[in-house]
């Protein structure tokens, strides 16, 4: 009975989690969006440079920093491409979020800014949305989760069944012990 109560229990909470698991991919994609917003204002201002001089090759505008005699421009170079590299990353990576919403969960859980998803879940507000995506994914949670108990559960017990009856079938007898 109590081990009912305890997949009861196991299953809510799964849902729970569940349900917050759609709100985290809203509150991603948000900063995502932030963050690329951000840098698009100083890409712009550095992407208008590269229209007017180099038929707008950033990378030309890169070289060219790189190259300079002045070591102001040298030592501008670095920020400048890793600036249009984070451009390039966010704009990918919202491109990858404008697909389903399964492959957006498995981008995020396993090619999205590792430094975007630990911001995102420093600052998570936890809520729970009752919109169709979050309870759907919550019961999904649960279900999965459940499952994943009584078939590890159900494993467990067969192993230990089928050493108790090796045991008994190589248990000596009282005539086994006879002199």
């Amino acid at each position: 009975m109590l081990y009912r109560y305890f997949i009861i229990a196991l299953a809510i909470a799964a849902a729970l989690i569940g349900v917050q698991i759609p709100n985290y991919l809203t509150q991603y994609q948000q900063r995502l969006d932030a963050q690329l917003t951000e840098a698009l204002v100083y890409y712009n201002e550095y992407q208008r440079i590269a229209d007017k001089y180099f038929d707008g090759d950033m990378t030309a505008l890169i070289t060219l920093h790189e190259t300079s005699e002045n070591p102001v421009f040298q030592d501008e170079a670095v920020p400048l491409r890793q600036l249009v590299e984070r451009v390039q990353r966010f704009q990918y990576e919202q491109s990858q979020l404008q697909q389903g919403y399964l492959q957006q969960l498995w981008f995020v859980a396993t090619a999205a800014s590792p430094e975007l998803r630990e911001h995102t879940w420093r600052m998570y507000s936890f809520n729970v949305p009752l919109n169709q995506r979050a309870v759907i994914t919550g019961v999904v949670a649960a279900l999965v989760v459940v499952l994943l108990l009584d078939i590890v559960t159900g494993g467990c017990r067969m192993v230990i069944r089928r050493i108790r009856r090796i045991r008994r079938k190589h248990r000596p007898t009282g005539r086994d012990l006879s002199l």
